[in-house]
This record gives C-alpha cells, structure tokens and sequence, in this order.
C-alpha cells in the first residue's frame, strides 16, 4: 500500500546495515534511500551513535534531513545547527558505572564525542546475558541519580537522560518540518525505536528486529536490516529498487 509520506526516518545500526552483527552499511538500502530523496520525501537517521556519525552518514549517504544522534539528545541540520534537547549529562553516571562494573562493561571511543547520552560496550563473556546485566545496571542508575537510566540497543548499552529520547527529538524535526507525524514514516529494529516509532504513521520493524519492537509496530517487514529497509521504501513509499 502507497503512502504519501513527507518524511521518513530510519535507525540506523541493525537498521540500515547489512545485519543487527554488523556496522557496514547495506549497499542496497543506501541506493533506495538515494531515490526516495530524490522523490522528494525527507530523510533523516534517528541514531544512539555520536552525533559527528550520525552526520556523516546523512552527508555522504545523500540524505537531506535531519541528523538525530545521542538518543535523541542532539540533533543537527544545516538550517538550524546544532541543537540539544536537554542540559542534563550523564557524563558523571557513565564514569562511575563505568568504574564500578569494569566486570561487564568496557569504555568506548565515541564517548570522547558525546555531550549527554554516554556508551559503554557489553563484554562478550556477557552478551548472552545482556538482558541480566542491563536490568542491574539500570537498577543502580535510577536508585541513585535521578533523571538518568540505562538502556541496551543490541550494540551498546546507553547511560542517558531520562528527559529526551529518539521520539522527542522525531516530533521537535516534524515541527520544524511543518509535517503532521501521520504524514511521516520509520523503520528500526531495536525495542529502543520503539518511542520514536509510536507517534508515525507508519511504523515499521525489521524482519530480525527485537520481538518487543514488532509487536508494537504496524508492520512487521519480512527482510532483514538494509534488505527490509528497501522493502519498506518499495512498499509504501513506491520506490522501485
């Protein structure tokens, strides 16, 4: 079914890369994005990522919307600069999870990079108990500073405000676009795109995405990651790729 989408906006690790395993990027979602651009539909990337990636890729790919990076917390175009959505860092939090749980968790680079949501990597020993290790780690960040949480993307584990997420940043880049959130659709594949996701018209999940995120969108993709992404694009925005 044809949508007349405004504007889309899509994850991006697990979303429009070749796997949920993987940080290259999927050849054959980065062509039908190009096209859907040049159909005249907005695209912007909702990221957990650095900001400085998160530009990049919208630069080089050839997107021409907005830059979502931090989980929400910045968001950069060349019209508006950057702009962030809390005053709260959580820098302090991260240093002192980080300190006291170097049994789970390792630092990561991009955090020389970050002003308010800060990334810590999970252990490979851990990965099959992630979901263990983040209830324990959230546990300690809400009992003892509040306003921040923690949160696992599938790629990294994300100490991070509570105040802003990746929906508040989608409705503040749809005010500035002058476009009604039912005019604009998403893709994503962890069950943190769930927020962002809730308040499009149309709201998509990968075909290997978090069996929480698929059940609380409109439709479930049969392709994996980049794959589903053009799925996406041919289906309801009538791209052929």
């Amino acid at each position: 079914m044809l949508m007349r989408l405004k504007a889309l906006f899509l994850d991006v690790d697990g979303t429009i890369t070749v796997s949920r395993s993987s940080y290259s990027l999927s050849l054959p979602a980065v062509n039908a994005l190009r096209r859907v651009v040049r159909k005249g539909v907005v695209v912007s990337l909702v990221s957990s990522a650095a900001l400085p990636i998160v530009m990049g890729l919208t630069r080089y790919i050839g997107l021409n919307g907005f830059s979502i990076g931090e989980t929400g917390c910045l968001v950069y175009s060349d019209s508006t600069g950057l702009v962030s959505l809390t005053k709260l860092s959580a820098r302090g939090v991260y240093l002192d999870v980080l300190n006291l749980f170097r049994e789970y968790v390792d630092d990561s680079w991009q955090n020389g990079f970050r002003l308010h949501d800060f990334e810590l990597l999970l252990k490979s020993k851990y990965r099959s108990r992630s979901s263990e290790v983040v209830s324990m780690l959230r546990e300690y960040v809400e009992s003892r500073y509040e306003g921040f949480t923690v949160d696992y993307s599938g790629f990294a584990l994300h100490v991070r405000p509570v105040e802003v997420d990746k929906r508040r940043a989608v409705l503040y880049v749809l005010e500035r676009l002058g476009v009604d959130p039912s005019e604009a659709g998403g893709v994503g594949d962890s069950y943190m795109d769930a927020s962002f996701l809730s308040v499009l018209g149309v709201s998509a999940a990968v075909g290997n995405a978090d069996e929480e995120l698929k059940k609380s969108v409109s439709v479930v993709l049969s392709k994996p990651s980049g794959l589903g992404v053009v799925e996406f694009v041919e289906k309801f925005i009538g791209v052929q790729c």
